[in-house]
């Protein structure tokens, strides 16, 4: 009995214990990408049908005395009215979701190129559509509620012009909102950073410090699962390895000589060796 209570306290502390995730490090198999694929590029045409059914119609067209519904809707099997304000509401979503949705496809696609899709992706290609919502929501409220423009009616609201920006918030998303964040810090007192921050990650050395072209370079540091590349100065490596996400390796490309500054390229920036790696000419 007291066996079984401690094989069961030691698979408990396993569980508990902090580790590193390997969850989604394994690359996309063909089917996931086709899957992923098929997924993005139906959602296009569906969003763009929505788009145009949502369309508010012309103001002269809604204005009389017949007590008619200012737009009625036909989305599929579905028929309905709302009024124009409900309309601008919802173009701006659809148009935000358009956005994310490019940035999934122009996303997806480079990395099937490059051969580096992996698991730990899914997961930001499927709410990018989403979040190009919201932020594009978010963004009309701010326009809609007098903190940069006054646009009090509805009637005043070009329907071209928000579908244009909420498009181009949801495409651009991370830049929207580190606009937002630097816009408001002015604002609002700043937050108090947590004990654990999440960050980017760091290098911390290299191994060895010099070489010719040709060396196998050891990265030390945390950060690099998602690692793209890795460049000696303007160059980049000939080849790359990801042991683990604290450990990698790289091989010195040709082309470069002297000092040169060290990076790992990640999607969301750049890391940089604290110190430069000498390449030496070949003995």
């Amino acid at each position: 009995m007291s066996r079984l209570f401690l094989i069961a306290a030691g698979h408990l502390g396993k569980t508990l214990m902090p580790s590193k995730s390997e969850v989604g490090r394994d690359h996309v198999g063909a089917r996931g990408i086709i899957a992923l694929a098929l997924l993005m590029l139906l959602l296009m045409p569906v969003l763009v049908y929505a788009l145009l059914q949502f369309w508010p119609p012309a103001i002269t067209n809604t204005q009389g005395g017949s007590g008619e519904p200012a737009n009625n809707i036909r989305l599929f099997l579905w028929a309905f009215p709302i009024d124009r304000e409900v309309s601008l509401f919802m173009i701006v979503l659809i148009a935000g979701a358009i956005g994310g949705a490019i940035h999934s496809i122009r996303s997806l696609y480079w990395y099937v190129g490059n051969r580096s899709l992996r698991y730990s992706w899914i997961l930001m290609y499927c709410s990018l559509p989403l979040t190009g919502a919201a932020l594009a929501l978010i963004a009309y409220l701010v326009v809609r509620g007098g903190l940069t423009t006054s646009l009090s009616s509805s009637e005043d609201v070009n329907p071209f012009g928000i579908t244009a920006a909420a498009a181009l918030v949801g495409l651009f998303s991370r830049e929207t909102a580190e606009k937002l964040r630097s816009v408001f810090e002015t604002l609002l007192a700043p937050a108090e950073k947590g004990k654990d921050p999440a960050t980017m990650g760091t290098i911390s050395g290299l191994e060895p410090l010099k070489g010719p072209a040709g060396t196998l370079v050891t990265i030390l540091g945390r950060g690099f699962a998602d690692a793209i590349e890795v460049t000696f100065g303007d160059q980049q490596a000939t080849r790359l390895t990801i042991f683990t996400d604290t450990r990698m390796t790289a091989l010195v490309p040709s082309g470069a000589t002297g000092p040169v500054p060290v990076r790992v390229v990640k999607p969301a920036g750049a890391l940089e060796a604290p110190n430069d790696f000498n390449i030496t000419s070949a003995p």
